[in-house]
């Protein structure tokens, strides 16, 4: 299994214990498959990350801190869209990010913004809610060729 796939295998495992994960702006992030567990947008993205064995996608280590800004400075924007990758909304410093489940015409997302999540959300019904400046955004060592 690729680390994008273990990223989109930590967000599903998200959405079937949404009923005991819940929404909070806490830091240091949780980093361990531990519930019940309080997490925001971008800490939930980190956890999916930190479960996967990817490098953190903040570039600071797994310290526990990090927030969509650090997203924002820390991953590249791509235009090769795929699964683990991180939608950010709103222009820096950001306001919501989430994981691509599904790559497509409208991709499959992941996101914890609110109680009651994480959730799988289609793309343009998560546009609804959010800024309309989004950021497509890959981890910088994701490699070249298609996994």
């Amino acid at each position: 299994m690729t680390i994008q796939q273990r990223i989109v295998a930590a967000a599903r495992w998200g959405i079937a214990n949404e009923p005991r994960i819940h929404y909070g702006e806490a830091r240091p992030f949780p980093l361990a498959r531990r519930l019940p567990l309080t997490t925001d947008c971008s800490g939930f993205v980190t956890l999916c990350y930190f479960l996967a064995g990817a490098p953190d996608p903040n570039g600071l280590g797994y310290s526990g801190e990090g927030w969509t800004g650090t997203l924002l400075r820390h991953l590249e924007p791509t235009d090769e869209l795929r699964a683990g990758d991180v939608v950010v909304w709103g222009a820096y410093p950001g306001r919501h990010c989430a994981i691509v489940l599904e790559p497509g015409d409208d991709p499959l997302m992941c996101s914890h913004g609110w109680e009651g999540g994480p959730v799988s959300i289609r793309y343009s019904d998560e546009c609804r809610l959010q800024p309309a400046v989004v950021a497509w955004l890959t981890p910088s060592t994701r490699p070249s060729r298609p996994e």
